[in-house]
């Protein structure tokens, strides 16, 4: 159900599922949340939600911001620290651009631009920097 504090990686988040066709529901959001979209990305809430999608075509990642007040089997959510990160992972790795945690595909923590590889995580985070982020997206393996 649109509107849902439920994340499923490699599916949906909020209900939003990954694949669906954002014309058709688009009046669903409406229901829900506060609309606008600009150049492929649809916003909700403020930046609560944000979609990307192609015009009137299918949703291919779906990310929520620290508003979101969901989260992934308390492991995963949007505004974390990397210290939270490390506190409740045994694994992380740089994939897509992206903090993966314990090989869970389909869901990450956009990392900064220009630091999308890393041997550990601290390698140039410091433990209380914030990842405003989180995204689902297509299961990779």
């Amino acid at each position: 159900m649109v509107g849902d504090k439920v994340i499923i990686p490699g599916e949906s988040l909020g209900g939003i599922h990954l694949g669906d066709n954002i014309g058709n529901i688009i009046d669903s959001l409406k229901e829900h949340y506060s609309v606008e979209r600009v150049d492929g990305v649809v916003y909700l809430n403020n930046d609560e939600i944000f979609i990307g999608a192609e015009e009137y075509d299918s949703i291919y990642s779906v990310m929520c911001g620290k508003n979101f007040k969901g989260n992934y089997k308390n492991k995963l959510w949007a505004g974390m620290t990397v210290k939270d990160v490390l506190d409740n992972s045994n694994e992380q790795v740089a994939f897509g651009g992206c903090v993966i945690v314990d090989k869970i595909d389909g869901i990450g923590l956009p990392l900064p631009e220009g630091h999308d590889d890393f041997e550990r995580i601290t390698d140039f985070l410091s433990l209380d920097f914030v990842f405003d982020y989180l995204t689902i997206f297509k299961k990779n393996f």
